[in-house]
């Protein structure tokens, strides 16, 4: 190959690289931000359930949490208060979600969610799907009562 068509195929390559870089960006998603449960747009969130098929209290999260144990909306100069389960009358409510949840609700029709065993996103996890599509509603396996974190992906 000579030196003219190697830079060709190499500015082709570039192109198409910066093409595929720069594609419509997904849509914004606040992290952390505690919601009421819901699937139109400004409530839509993952939720997470004190009991076993999705029942006992709630907490509703839209977005990534590095760690259950520290809600950064919550914080003053003693730090931040962790997330807990809704006050809601059932089940679980008021106590502390990190290490308490049983089962999930993805109300978000867009974002798969992973609850995951450590803070930051580590160890074993348990996958949710976007709503509507199958297992956006399910018991934890690896993560039950076991769970410290979550992120938000695009299926």
């Amino acid at each position: 190959m000579t030196v003219g068509k190697f830079v060709k195929a190499a500015l082709a390559t570039a192109t198409a690289v910066a093409t595929v870089s720069f594609a419509a960006p997904t849509p914004a998603q606040a992290d952390g931000v505690q919601v009421t449960c819901g699937t139109n747009v400004t409530t839509r969130g993952f939720g997470l359930y004190y009991n076993s098929a999705n029942k006992g209290s709630k907490r509703c999260i839209r977005g990534s949490v590095y760690n259950y144990g520290s809600n950064p909306d919550a914080c003053s100069s003693q730090g931040c208060s962790p997330y807990y389960f809704e006050y809601d009358g059932r089940t679980g409510q008021g106590e502390k979600v990190k290490n308490q949840a049983a089962s999930a609700y993805n109300y978000d029709a867009y974002h798969d969610y992973i609850v995951y065993v450590n803070s930051g996103f580590g160890g074993p996890g348990d996958q949710v799907s976007a709503y509507g599509l199958g297992g956006w509603y399910r018991d934890l396996g690896n993560t039950y009562n076991n769970n410290a974190s979550q992120n938000v992906f695009n299926p």
